[in-house]
């Protein structure tokens, strides 16, 4: 069984709940994944679409050869475990509540969070049925992700980034803003006048630095904007993280 660092340091509470773990796994561990990341050619990824991003769901990568397949299915043993699942939602359960500013959503997210079998229930509705799935995401140099909120069936995003050069990328974390505007569905700010509008109006939250083995989550609300900023490193570069994602079923 691959452990991985339980020991969370809280970076903010409000209006964004963001925490991060640093050495997350054990660094040979860690490096293994590294070096089988899944290849990816930077044909693939332009900047006129989609910003120059794309991710690939763990249930669509097809192994390149026994020993990337070993450490992969490593990874979801570990992802999709239950030590994994209970472990953020005993740490998150009350914060989640908390930081949520709708009155039903508070209401609703008072439920038990409970991993989801895919088995029915009468007592379902006593219960937030959450699935755990995660994609490894690329971004072609200069490309980013505007800025956003989270779906509502998002209950916790965590994310495990993969640098070349930590030294270079640093700068290549994602940002949190601060903003009075809500955004209750997952609208993307697409029209340029229309993010630099919203970026006049909003502040700087905290921006997480780019750094190897170093878990950072943070919880969805209807205010918990964020995005990544375009970097400029090289003509090659990909810049390469896990994403792992707990989205409510019901």
């Amino acid at each position: 069984m691959i452990y991985f660092n339980k020991e969370i340091t809280e970076i903010k509470k409000q209006p964004i709940s963001i925490f991060k773990i640093d050495n997350f796994f054990d660094l040979d561990f860690y490096l293994e994944i590294k070096k089988v990341f899944y290849k990816i050619d930077p044909e693939e990824l332009s900047l006129t679409k989609n910003f120059g991003k794309k991710s690939i769901s763990s249930l669509e990568l097809s192994y390149e050869d026994e020993n990337q397949r070993k450490i992969l299915e490593k990874l979801n043993q570990v992802f999709l475990s239950k030590d994994f699942f209970n472990f953020f939602v005993k740490k998150i359960y009350l914060n989640n509540i908390k930081t949520q500013k709708n009155i039903l959503r508070k209401i609703k997210y008072t439920r038990l969070p409970m991993l989801n079998n895919k088995k029915k229930s009468i007592f379902d509705f006593l219960f937030s049925k959450i699935s755990v799935s995660y994609q490894l995401s690329y971004i072609k140099n200069n490309g980013g992700i505007v800025p956003h909120v989270d779906s509502q069936r998002k209950y916790l995003s965590l994310m495990l980034y993969f640098p070349d050069n930590e030294e270079k990328e640093i700068d290549y974390g994602t940002t949190f803003w601060e903003s009075n505007a809500p955004n209750f569905t997952n609208t993307h700010i697409q029209d340029k006048e229309k993010i630099s509008d919203f970026k006049t109006k909003s502040k700087k939250l905290y921006k997480t630095q780019f750094n190897s083995n170093c878990l950072y989550g943070f919880l969805r609300n209807d205010f918990s904007w964020h995005s990544v900023e375009p970097v400029n490193i090289d003509a090659n570069y990909i810049r390469k993280s896990i994403n792992i994602n707990f989205l409510y079923d019901n």
